[in-house]
Parts: C-alpha cells; sequence; structure tokens
C-alpha cells in the first residue's frame, strides 16, 4: 500500500523518452543525471512525499531505498506512512540474490511477512518487463534504476512544458530550478490521482541529483517529494538489506493466498500476451508455425 502511495509521488507513469532536441538545456541534464546513475556502485536516498487527495485527504510518507550494483545487487525499500484519518503504517521489502522478502503493517489488516523464492522473483522480473507493469514485487523498480531521479524528470518532461528557472540555488546549494504548466492535449488523471497543473522541480549541481518536486493545482500542492538525505557509493553491508519483521518469521508465497493468487494471475497474463503476440506473427509468417510462445523463466 505504502509503496503505490509512495510512488505516486516520486515518479509519473514512464512515457517514451523524448527525442533530444540541440542545445535543449533540460535533455541535457537529464543526461547527465543518467551518466552519473551508470556511474553510482551504490546509493542511499531518504525522501519524505506528501500527497493530496481529491477528497482533501493527505498521505505522508518517509522512507528509504538503499540500491546495491555490481556482482552481487540488491535493492531495499523502507516506507512509514499515515493519513489526516490517523491511519498509519509500514512498508518494506528487500531483494537480494536469495529472493525477496516483504513487510507490510498498513494499520488495517495487520502485520504479513512474505518470501519470494529467486525462481519467482525472475518470473516476476519478466512478467514486469512484458506487461510493462511495476506494481508486485520483482519488477523493475524504476526508482532503483534511476536513483538520482532521471526517469522522474524525463516523465516530467513529457508531460509539463518544463523551462530553467533564473533561481540558481536551493537554500545555498547550487543547482538547477525548473518549472513548468501542464501540456495541453494531455488526458487528465483519472480515479483518485491527485492532479495538477504545475510542477517545479529542483537539481543539484554537485551531484545531478533531483531533489525536490512540486506539483500544484493553482496555488494548492497537491504533490510533493523531498530528499533528505542522498548518498552515493554509500557503504552497504549486508545488514542494510535485512527486513525487519517485528518477529514474524516470513513465510513461502504459497502460504499468503492474497499475494500468491495475484502473482499466478500476473504471471498467465504475461504468458497470453506473449501468446497472442506470437499468433499474430505466425498468421503473417507461415515459417513460424512450429514455433512455441515465450513463456515465464521457471518454465523453460
Amino acid at each position: 500500500m505504502v509503496v503505490v502511495a509512495a510512488g505516486a509521488v516520486a515518479q509519473e507513469s514512464a512515457p517514451k523518452p523524448a527525442a533530444k532536441a540541440q542545445n535543449d538545456p533540460i535533455a541535457e541534464l537529464v543526461g547527465r543525471m543518467r551518466a552519473a546513475e551508470q556511474a553510482c556502485k551504490s546509493l542511499e536516498v531518504e525522501l519524505r512525499t506528501l500527497a493530496v487527495w481529491p477528497d482533501g485527504t493527505t498521505m505522508h510518507t518517509h522512507g528509504t531505498l538503499r540500491v546495491l550494483r555490481g556482482t552481487q545487487p540488491a535493492l531495499h525499500t523502507r516506507f512509514e506512512f499515515r493519513n489526516d484519518d490517523g491511519v498509519r503504517g509500514r512498508s518494506e521489502s528487500a531483494q537480494t540474490a536469495t529472493g525477496i522478502v516483504v513487510f507490510e503493517d498498513d494499520g488495517v489488516f495487520g502485520e504479513v511477512c512474505v518470501q519470494i523464492d529467486a525462481k519467482t522473483a525472475a518470473d516476476l522480473r519478466w512478467a514486469g518487463e512484458v506487461l510493462d507493469q511495476g506494481d508486485l514485487p520483482g519488477m523493475r523498480d524504476r526508482r532503483a534504476e534511476a536513483p538520482l531521479g532521471s526517469a522522474m524528470l524525463e516523465s516530467l518532461r513529457a508531460h509539463f512544458d518544463l523551462q530553467v528557472d533564473t533561481a540558481k540555488d536551493r537554500s545555498g546549494v547550487a543547482g538547477t530550478w525548473l518549472s513548468g504548466k501542464k501540456k495541453p492535449g494531455l488526458d487528465s488523471e483519472g480515479g483518485d490521482v491527485p492532479t495538477a497543473d504545475t510542477v517545479t522541480a529542483f537539481v543539484r549541481a554537485a551531484d545531478h541529483a533531483l531533489l525536490e518536486v512540486v506539483h500544484k493545482a493553482g496555488e494548492q500542492v497537491v504533490q510533493q517529494l523531498v530528499v533528505e538525505r542522498l548518498t552515493v557509493d554509500a557503504d552497504l553491508p549486508p545488514s542494510a538489506f535485512v527486513v525487519q519483521t517485528n518477529g514474524l518469521v516470513p513465510r513461502p508465497l504459497v502460504q499468503h493466498a492474497p499475494l500468491a493468487d495475484q502473482v499466478e494471475q500476473t504471471l498467465r497474463q504475461a504468458e497470453a500476451k506473449r501468446a497472442r503476440a506470437l499468433a499474430e506473427l505466425q498468421a503473417k509468417d507461415a515459417s513460424l508455425k512450429d514455433q512455441k510462445p515465450e513463456v515465464r523463466p521457471s518454465r523453460r
């Protein structure tokens, strides 16, 4: 639950990258951010977010993201959330070579701790690629792949007419301020998602990190992300990727029916999509008639 709430602020839906124009300062800035992200061996981010929903409810989150790359990559996220109704909770997960551990305490259903084995984690990674989804553990985490915020800035650029502002610092820290109005003709966000017609963002000069993003509807702040601490090439020992489970022993995925059913349904959807795509190709090319559709990695 909290991962979704934080993600609503921390990243927009991922559009296709915009073509780089000559002398485009924002495209150049995104390029520098991506280069810095690729050079990172590890990274730890502490951030807070705010979202004001259409009904006036305000959701606050505070969390950390740890990313370790190299021969033994690992990922850890932890978010605590609270809203105006007094609902509080925590979501924490870690992914290593042995699989994924997920802990959830949403304040309503109590505490749940689940272990997802490495083979299923690989299946979920594959399904996420096929379906272009990132809503289940193990799927591509765009925050982890672009921890300095390049993917988010690229997405903001697709949704808003961003311009470089004249201000050159944030509380004495050198960097670039960007702002812009929502581009005309884009579909409005629907449902419970906060809407915004303007956005401002700040990228720190020293490490090309996106430190703050504020979405507004008129003068009302509807979404905000603030990076409170960011350490590049941090020393992250194995203990940094251990989930605090409040003493709960992680249950195998098969013993937690709600998540297990969701995982299986998602994997079947991915396989069905691959089967449909192959059938369309076979209808056009008879030489492919004996080819079998791609299935989840654990079934190959």
